[in-house]
């Protein structure tokens, strides 16, 4: 389940070393108006075989969260990476729905805030070149509507009533989902266990290997 770009063609990194584990169903959103479109289109897409697990990054965080809450005799252990109950940079994100869409579009700007906010200015080349290109494809009104969406997102009341497995991964170096958002994750969820990796909020494209180690662990423990 991807993360605000809604493509999940930031998962190329991880792909490989997950498909020889698991059969792989991508989730992709269009442009919606609220948390709980989100929700309904990302449970259109999932398997209709109970026992599937999900994994989901950054703005699917919530949307999974919510469905381990509707779906709890459908899905089993989860992982939820570089994520948050209570959106991050609140004011911040309400801020910037207010900002000219032409300001999301492709430029100086958008390299700045990935390089210093999502990738801290890692090498992405462990596995596979991350197609950077993905932030070149999204529309700015697009992303500027998600954005919003994101600013109102809060779903900490579900936590403590999911009792599915989570394994959540956090990178110490995120500079999006803060200390206090990981902790709140930990706190809330009952049935949780954390691990905290040296980087940056792309996670998964950062440190793919470490990660897919970590996620066929959990998921599929002793194989």
């Amino acid at each position: 389940m991807p993360g605000l770009d809604g493509t999940g063609k930031l998962f190329e990194p991880i792909i490989p070393l997950l498909q020889t584990h698991f059969d792989l169903t991508i989730v992709t959103y269009p442009d919606l108006d609220s948390l709980t479109d989100y929700v309904n289109c990302a449970q259109n897409q999932l398997p209709e075989t109970p026992g599937f697990s999900l994994l989901a990054e950054s703005f699917s965080g919530p949307v999974a969260m919510s469905l381990m809450a509707h779906l709890p005799d459908q899905i089993g252990p989860s992982v939820l990476t570089s994520t948050f109950a209570r959106s991050p940079l609140a004011t911040l994100t309400r801020m910037l729905g207010y900002v000219p869409e032409h300001m999301f579009s492709i430029g100086a700007l958008n390299d700045f805030c990935l390089d210093v906010y999502a990738t801290d200015n890692e090498d992405l080349s462990e596995t596979q070149p991350l197609p950077l290109n993905v932030t070149e494809q999204i529309d700015g009104a697009l992303l500027r509507h998600r954005i919003s969406v994101l600013s109102r997102v809060d779903v900490s009341a579900l936590l403590p009533n999911i009792e599915i497995p989570i394994l959540y991964l956090h990178g110490v170096r995120d500079r999006i989902v803060t200390e206090h958002d990981a902790q709140m994750i930990e706190d809330y969820l009952p049935n949780v266990s954390r691990v905290d990796i040296d980087a940056p909020h792309l996670l998964l494209q950062t440190q793919p290997s470490r990660c897919a180690q970590l996620i066929c662990n959990h998921i599929q423990p002793g194989q």
